[in-house]
C-alpha cells in the first residue's frame, strides 16, 4: 500500500496495470486519465486529470501529485486511488483501484 505523510507530494505513484490475459497494458497512447482520491462509497476528495502519465511497459501509469488541494488536503487515513483510462478512439474506459494510507505527522 503505498504511504505518504500528511502534507507530502513526493514521490508520484506508479502503478503497473494488466490486461486480463497479464500483459501490460500500453498506455503510451491512445488513453486519457483521470484520478480519484477518496473513500469508497462517499464523494471523492479531489479528481484530477493532469499529470497522469501513461507508458508501455511496468509501471505503465504514473500519478504526479499537485502542490495544492491533492495529497496535501487530506487527513490522516486510508483512502482509494481511482484510475480511469479512457480509449480515445471509441471512449470506452477501464476502471482500476489502488489503495492508499496517509500517514500523520509529527507536529
Amino acid at each position: 500500500m503505498p504511504r505518504y505523510y500528511q502534507g507530502a507530494e513526493l514521490g508520484d505513484l506508479p502503478f503497473s496495470w494488466y490486461d486480463s490475459d497479464g500483459t501490460v497494458i500500453d498506455f503510451s497512447s491512445g488513453y486519457t486519465f483521470s484520478v480519484k482520491v477518496g473513500v469508497p462509497g462517499a464523494a471523492a476528495s479531489f479528481t484530477k486529470t493532469t499529470g497522469i502519465t501513461g507508458a508501455a511497459t511496468a509501471p505503465n501509469v504514473t500519478i504526479g501529485w499537485a502542490t495544492t488541494d491533492e495529497l496535501n488536503s487530506l487527513s490522516a487515513g486510508d483512502y482509494v486511488v481511482q484510475i480511469t483510462a479512457t480509449r480515445t478512439s471509441d471512449s470506452k474506459t477501464r476502471v482500476a483501484h489502488a489503495p492508499l494510507s496517509i500517514d500523520p505527522v509529527v507536529t
